[in-house]
């Protein structure tokens, strides 16, 4: 008999016949008959129940969650683009590149000086401007080989027959192109290729406009690597000899094409 607090209990053999309260299935009998309990469970890594299972699904969405890929950062609303790289001609007059240039240098001129025409002031939005207009004047100085002690000529060369004293923009444009370079010096350098005074050589015409180009003046816009184009839309139509009158011609179009990719940052 057992006796606990005054009070004696019969033997469990007595109670349960046959069962043996030193036996191993009495002493893992929670393990045999009962779920885990919750500490039981928590000490195994294992959820019970409901709370559990909610539990174990958080887990998963949260490490899917952080598996994922960060997405890019979004442009705020409105936000400029981004510009793009100088050889694709963004900041370039009216869109104008450089390809377009040679391909047609009278177009190209139409738009370039137009733009910068249409920026000198009075009179400018109808079409005309008058002969004293500074920002005109500073124009032709900068970017023709007219030296600037001569333009008031060249201004009332161009003045029309109305008796205005004004000038146009067709005027203007034809004035810029007439004066793209100075002929003295176009006819000194052919003079100082020419063995008979007449005809030079294809290739000597290609290299004396590789020397020529730097008497044009003002910053090389073409750039090296792109004056070969700029010789070869020039001397499109050359023969094996070239007269001082192509020559003549080969020279303005390298120096029209030249200053128009200046003026239009082509």
């Amino acid at each position: 008999w057992l006796k606990t607090g005054g009070i004696r209990f019969p033997p469990v053999e007595d109670i349960w016949p046959g069962h043996d309260a030193r036996s191993p299935q009495h002493s893992t009998m929670g393990n045999t008959c009962c779920t885990p309990g919750a500490e039981d469970a928590e000490a195994n890594g294992m959820a019970s129940g409901a709370g559990g299972a909610a539990k174990q699904q958080n887990n998963s969405i949260s490490k899917t969650a952080e598996t994922r890929s960060v997405p890019a950062k979004a442009v705020p609303a409105g936000a400029a683009p981004q510009p793009r790289s100088p050889a694709g001609g963004s900041s370039a007059v009216g869109g104008l590149d450089f390809q377009m240039v040679l391909l047609d240098v009278d177009q190209a001129e139409q738009l370039a000086y137009g733009t910068a025409f249409a920026a000198f002031g009075s009179g400018a939005e109808s079409g005309s401007v008058q002969l004293d207009c500074q920002p005109l004047r500073d124009f032709v100085a900068a970017n023709s080989a007219c030296p600037y002690e001569e333009l008031d000529v060249e201004l009332l060369r161009r003045v029309g027959q109305d008796g205005e004293m004004k000038i146009t923009l067709a005027a203007f444009i034809q004035m810029l192109r007439d004066n793209a370079v100075a002929e003295g010096k176009v006819l000194e350098r052919f003079l100082g290729l020419s063995t008979n005074g007449e005809t030079i050589d294809s290739q000597e015409c290609r290299s004396g406009l590789l020397m020529f180009k730097d008497e044009l003046g003002g910053p090389d816009s073409v750039g090296e690597g792109r004056w070969e184009q700029v010789f070869d839309v020039a001397m499109s139509d050359a023969g094996a000899v070239v007269s001082m009158e192509a020559w003549t011609v080969y020279c303005k179009t390298v120096a029209r094409i030249a200053r128009v990719v200046h003026v239009a940052k082509a």
